[in-house]
């Protein structure tokens, strides 16, 4: 992992990691993957996104509506 990333960023990411790399959000804003609700807020898949180390994407309706974890910073 980066070393610039707070403890709670590189959290996240081993949670996602662990829950298969890819989740959904809910109606609520909150992650769902692997069956298990992340222990993040969206503000921190936001954070994670301009980084470039999870990607959002979705429908055409709906283009944030999906998340994966990304190979690193483009």
């Amino acid at each position: 992992m980066r070393p610039g990333l707070t403890r709670a960023q590189k959290d996240a990411l081993k949670w996602l990691a662990e829950h298969n790399g890819d989740g959904v959000f809910d109606r609520y804003g909150l992650l769902l993957a692997a069956g298990e609700l992340a222990p993040v807020m969206r503000s921190m898949w936001n954070a994670l996104g301009v980084l470039g180390l999870v990607e959002f994407y979705g429908p055409a309706g709906k283009p944030r509506a999906r998340l994966r974890l990304t190979r690193g910073p483009k």
